[in-house]
């Protein structure tokens, strides 16, 4: 008798030992064991993709020299002279500016691009040279010299200050997905990855228009020495 009662009370014990070990991980726990992406890094500019003539290949209008059109009313995005932006504002190749009076869109900080030199448009079309980029459970912070956004991967959108367009940001694997909806309608999902063993950082940044084929670029980062 007495083995028996012995018997039940260690079976007993032991299911919630078990279920314990079972139960998935808190949100924390997952965060904590993300691959890093911190680090200084520096742009391959020999490894990595061309947005304007990747776009140009598609049929698009980014790749064409003398102010191909793309954007707002009276803007263009193209290659010498081209211009993105509202009316009178433009980023394009040489010669040409960034974000006319209420032109371009908002970053993801809030700043609007004719201040902060770029956006999530902008750096599609001419990525950041280096990005130092700080991580920790809750937060990452990616610096690009110019603008530092604040990302925080739980999957919530994150709306601007002015809210025109809104930021997404989640883990999917080993890769940090940050999805950006313009206020323009557009939207511009970018992967960051690290691959350790080439001591690189690649981002894979895909823009979706109203209309028209999704161009995808790659981009590749050196681990700074």
């Amino acid at each position: 008798m007495r083995g028996l009662v012995a018997f039940a009370l260690g079976t007993a014990l032991a299911v919630p030992a078990g279920l314990a070990a079972a139960a998935p991980q808190s949100t924390s726990d997952s965060a904590a064991a993300a691959p890093s992406l911190a680090g200084k890094w520096t742009l391959n500019k020999d490894q990595s993709e061309d947005a304007r003539a990747k776009m140009h290949d598609a049929g698009g209008s980014g790749g064409r020299a003398g102010g191909g059109g793309f954007g707002g009313r009276g803007g263009g995005m193209g290659g010498r002279g081209g211009g993105m932006g509202g009316r009178g504002g433009g980023a394009g190749g040489p010669g040409g500016g960034f974000g006319g009076r209420g032109g371009g869109d908002r970053d993801a900080d809030g700043g609007n691009d004719s201040a902060s030199r770029g956006g999530s448009m902008r750096s599609f079309f001419e990525p950041p040279e280096t990005l130092a980029i700080t991580q920790t459970a809750e937060e990452i912070g990616v610096d690009d010299g110019q603008r530092v956004l604040h990302l925080h991967p739980d999957g919530k959108k994150i709306k601007t200050e002015g809210g025109g367009s809104e930021t997404t940001t989640k883990w999917r694997g080993s890769e940090l997905v940050v999805e950006t909806k313009t206020e323009r309608g557009r939207k511009i999902d970018s992967a960051y990855m690290v691959a350790p063993e080439k001591h690189q950082l690649y981002v894979t940044s895909t823009l979706e228009g109203r209309s028209g084929q999704p161009i995808t670029v790659r981009r590749v980062y050196d681990a700074a020495e």
